[in-house]
């Protein structure tokens, strides 16, 4: 972006020593005091493989939480409901997704920007970006819980939903709508956390927040029988509590990130830079929920069985892509903040350390699914028929995740660097231009629901082999070079002594 447009109280190239890190802690734009702080993780220094592993592993703690939160409200919906309940539940998961999966998508502009403002240690346009990301995800968020409640009914019925799960999914649907702006909050929150390095934080907050979903949950379903409603209600309770924490808890964690009520606004540069880069993940979050949502139609041909077995193997087989996400995650942070930096030489060391981590970990969780894989999916019913239906699923994708184990981190490190196209383009061409049609085409052949599983593999296989070929022409550098240029006025990054004086100034202290 061009120095005019850029959210800092730097004009003209005299004064961009501030933004370039060069300056002192006066003014508004690079800060003495917004160092990184203990629990937040510096990338631009040290061992790139220890500094990812540091960095991610309270990630997969978090996903693993996460998986643990979806898990243990299944569970109880099954048990409590029966295997028609969870279906219901599980057809929900991409109708909610749908209108989310958009704004979400543009947050990750937002979390790009604070991860390179960062780096730069630029304050003003931390905290710009920080305040014009809060205040539209308020705005987006309560009109997209209007919109989700009104039209929830008619897109049940479009997706032809059998008759005995639409009253339970519109019921779970509209109660979940209503708690979209807390969601909306903690993933932009956690997402801001991991762009100035902290992924502990987001980790905590999660563990509080499953704490919280499980036991109201169980409470409303089993003591006060509000069936699946019971479910909904206790997930936007306990998102609530743990957006309130995560925004309190970023307000205190850097003088950077602190918010205030007076600077909630939308400041035009800022948002547009937000949309530039969000906007392509946003097409493809969008494109993807589509695809989600069409896949979820073409299952409910199947019937209740098959809705409630891919409900259970994919709350299962989540566990092994649980090293994807963290890498992925964490390749996008510490791609954004060397690039920030100016350090594009940490990039590459760090890559195929980062791709290492990733494919090794989700190996093994594969593993370990693949061999164990049918006693936890009897935590969820006692149903035979659910329970093989679902092993069917499972043995045919998970041996596939190694494909995503290097594709998903491929495509933060893209991210990081301001590459938000080709990650969008690879993943719409993955999902709408592959395994939609794929699934038709099997379908004429097999006439069964594995149609749906292997359409997966094949999206899969496409997105791998696309992937690589983009990645290795390197073009997603030249994004990263520009944005080093506009920052330091040259594409080599900062000068020694700005450097220099930067490595004195941010002190990393893990506990």
């Amino acid at each position: 972006m061009a120095d005019s447009q850029r959210p800092s109280n730097t004009e003209g190239s005299e004064n961009n020593s501030v933004a370039r890190g060069g300056g002192g802690s006066g003014g508004g734009g690079r800060s003495g005091g917004g160092g990184v702080r203990r629990g937040s993780v510096d990338f631009r220094e040290g061992t790139p493989w220890k500094k990812i592993l540091k960095f991610s592993v309270p990630i997969l703690l978090g996903n693993f939480f996460q998986q643990l939160y979806n898990m243990t409200d299944t569970i109880i919906v099954g048990r409590g409901v029966g295997h028609i309940g969870m279906a219901a539940v599980g057809l929900s998961g991409p109708l909610l997704r749908l209108l989310i999966a958009i704004f979400m998508g543009v947050s990750q502009g937002a979390t790009i920007l604070v991860g390179q403002y960062f780096g730069a240690r630029d304050e003003k346009a931390v905290r710009q970006t920080l305040h014009t990301a809060i205040f539209l995800a308020l705005i987006v968020g309560g009109g997209l819980s209007v919109v989700g409640y009104i039209y929830s009914p008619f897109v049940l019925r479009l997706l032809n939903t059998p008759d005995d799960l639409f009253v339970l999914a519109l019921a779970y649907m509209r109660i979940s709508y209503c708690g979209v702006v807390f969601q909306m909050l903690y993933n932009m929150s956690a997402g801001f956390m991991r762009g100035i390095g902290n992924s502990r934080t987001p980790v905590y907050t999660l563990v509080l927040s499953s704490a919280i979903n499980a036991i109201l949950t169980y409470i409303f379903v089993f003591h006060m029988d509000l069936s699946v409603a019971g479910s909904a209600l206790g997930t936007i309770i306990a998102q609530a509590v743990s957006c309130v924490v995560l925004l309190s808890r970023l307000h205190k964690e850097n003088p950077m990130t602190r918010i205030s009520f007076k600077e909630l606004r939308i400041t035009p540069p800022v948002a547009k830079e937000i949309v530039t880069l969000g906007f392509p993940s946003a097409i493809q979050q969008g494109a993807m929920s589509i695809g989600g949502v069409v896949i979820q139609g073409f299952l409910n041909s199947y019937g209740t069985v098959n809705i409630a077995g891919y409900v259970a193997a994919m709350r299962v087989d989540s566990f092994a892509g649980m090293p994807i996400q963290a890498f992925n995650m964490a390749m996008t942070s510490y791609t954004a903040q060397n690039v920030g930096a100016g350090r594009m030489d940490r990039v590459e060391s760090g890559v195929k350390q980062g791709f290492l981590l990733s494919v090794s970990l989700t190996a093994v969780m594969a593993t370990l699914l693949l061999i164990y894989g049918r006693y936890p999916l009897m935590l969820f019913t006692d149903n035979e028929p659910t329970i093989l239906a679902a092993l069917t699923m499972m043995r045919i994708v998970v041996p596939f995740y190694l494909l995503n184990a290097i594709n998903q981190p491929m495509g933060g490190v893209m991210r990081g660097a301001g590459e938000t196209v080709i990650p969008m383009t690879n993943a719409l061409m993955q999902t709408l231009g592959i395994r939609i049609p794929l699934i038709y085409v099997l379908n004429y052949f097999l006439k069964d629901v594995k149609a749906v599983y292997w359409s997966q593999v094949g999206g899969q296989l496409y997105g791998f082999i696309a992937l690589q070929i983009i990645y290795r022409k390197g073009n997603w550098k030249k994004k990263a070079f520009a944005r080093i240029e506009s920052l330091y006025g040259s594409a080599d990054g900062p000068r020694n002594g700005e450097a220099a004086e930067d490595s004195d100034e941010i002190e990393l202290s893990i506990e």
